[in-house]
C-alpha cells in the first residue's frame, strides 16, 4: 500500500468506543489534520463523544422486526462506509456488520483493514493461561459466533493492534503492532496527595466486582481499618463527572487484581495525580518503560503493598508525580495517534512493547 497524503486518507474507527479508545483515536488523528471519523453500533455508557451514532439498542435485538430494521441500517451504513472510506480501524472484534461478514468484500475492494483488540475480545477465545485466571471459571462460556466471528477477522484482516505484549500470544503469527492506550491527558488535571495527610482516602470503582477482584480489595481494606484511620470509597452507579471527582480525593486507587496489565482507568487515576495499585504479572511488567510508577500487587499480598502506601505519606506524593509525567510521555492521545498514522501509512513495522512505548514518547505535542 502507498504512502498517502493525511488529508486525503479518510478513516473510519468503529464500531465499538471501548473505554473512549476509538473516539480518542479519532480526535486525535484529526488534530494532526487527518480526515478521521467515530462511528458506533451505539454509544458507550460514559459518553465518550462520537461523530455517527447508529442507536442501535442491544436490548431490543430479540425483536424481530426491530432487528430486521437495525440490520437494514447496518448494511446501508456498511455500503456508505466502503466507499467513503480508505482506512477502517476497528475496535473489540466489531467491524460494519455482525460476523465481521462485510470484511470479504472490504479486502475485494483492497482497502486497508485494522483490528485493534482490547482483551476479553480475543483473549476468551484463545488463551485462558495465566496467574489468577481461576477466576474466570466462574464466567459462563463464550457464544460460539464470538469464534466464528474472530476465525473471519483473523482471516481477512491484515493489521491487528494491542496495547501490550499480554494479548500477543492470542493473535499468533499476524502483523501485529503494539501502541499504548491513550487519553485525553490535558482534561484532567493532578490533585496530587498531600504528603502529610493522616485519614488516608482509598478508592476502588468495581465496575465488575468479579473482574475487578473487588471481594480481595474489601477485605484487605476491613483488615487495614483494624490498624489505621481510614476512609473507603467504592464508586458506583455514578455518572463519569461523579467519579472522576470522588477519585480527586483519593489518596491511593486500587484498580484490578486479575489481568496481568493495566489499562484505561490506572492511566486515567495516574493522570490525576494518584498512585495506583494493580495486578501486573512479572512477564508483563518487564517489557513496560522501567520508570513505570505502577504498585504491583495481587489478591495475596495486597493488604501489605496497600499497607505499605499508607505509612508512607511521601511515597504517595511521588508515585503521583511520576505516574502523572508517565502518562504525559506514553497515553497521550495525540502522540498515539501519530503512531497510529505511521501504521497506516507504512511508515514503521511491528515493534516490541517497550519499543512501542519510546517510540511514541518521541512524538511531539503541539500545544
Amino acid at each position: 500500500m502507498a504512502k498517502k497524503d493525511n488529508k486525503k486518507m479518510r478513516i473510519l474507527h468503529g464500531m465499538s468506543d471501548v473505554a473512549g479508545q476509538g473516539s480518542y483515536s479519532a480526535h486525535g488523528l484529526r488534530d494532526i489534520g487527518a480526515d478521521a471519523t467515530m462511528a458506533v453500533w451505539r454509544q458507550n455508557p460514559f459518553g465518550y463523544e462520537v461523530d455517527i451514532n447508529l442507536h442501535i439498542k442491544k436490548e431490543k435485538l430479540h425483536n424481530p422486526l426491530y432487528a430486521f430494521v437495525s440490520g437494514i441500517k447496518m448494511l446501508c451504513f456498511a455500503v456508505k462506509a466502503a466507499f467513503r472510506y480508505d482506512v477502517f480501524h476497528f475496535h473489540f472484534s466489531n467491524t460494519l456488520l455482525p460476523f465481521a461478514l462485510d470484511l470479504f468484500w472490504l479486502r475485494i475492494m483492497k482497502k486497508r483493514i485494522i483490528m485493534e483488540y482490547h482483551g476479553d475480545d480475543i483473549r476468551y477465545y484463545y488463551n485462558r493461561e495465566k496467574p489468577y485466571y481461576y477466576v474466570y471459571d466462574k464466567l459462563v462460556e463464550r457464544p460460539k459466533r464470538g469464534y466464528i466471528t474472530n476465525n473471519r477477522i483473523l482471516k481477512y484482516v491484515n493489521t491487528f493492534i494491542t496495547h501490550d505484549e499480554e494479548l500477543r500470544k492470542h493473535i499468533p503469527n499476524k502483523n501485529l503492532f503494539i501502541t499504548p492506550l491513550r487519553i485525553d491527558v490535558d482534561s484532567l488535571i493532578p490533585v496530587y496527595p498531600d504528603a502529610d495527610k493522616k485519614k488516608v482516602t482509598i478508592v476502588h470503582a468495581p465496575s465488575s466486582y468479579l473482574f475487578k477482584g473487588s471481594k480481595y480489595v474489601i477485605e484487605a481494606v476491613k483488615e487495614l481499618e483494624k490498624h489505621y484511620d481510614i476512609e473507603f470509597i467504592l464508586v458506583e452507579k455514578k455518572t463519569q463527572k461523579e467519579a472522576f471527582e470522588i477519585y480527586k480525593k483519593a489518596d491511593i486507587i486500587i484498580d484490578q487484581l486479575f489481568y496481568q496489565s493495566y489499562g484505561v482507568f490506572a492511566i486515567e487515576s495516574m493522570s490525576l495525580g494518584k498512585p495506583v495499585v494493580v495486578y501486573i504479572s512479572n512477564e508483563i511488567k518487564e517489557t513496560f518503560p522501567s520508570n513505570m510508577p505502577i504498585v504491583i500487587a495481587n489478591i495475596d499480598n495486597l493488604t501489605e503493598v496497600v499497607e505499605s502506601l499508607i505509612i508512607d505519606g511521601k511515597r504517595r506524593y511521588e508515585l503521583g508525580k511520576a505516574g502523572r509525567k508517565y502518562v504525559e510521555n506514553y497515553h497521550d492521545y495525540r502522540k498515539v495517534a501519530q503512531v497510529q498514522l505511521d501504521i497506516y501509512n507504512n511508515v514503521i513495522e511491528p515493534m516490541s512493547t517497550l519499543e512501542s512505548f519510546e517510540y511514541t514518547k518521541k512524538k511531539v505535542v503541539k500545544k
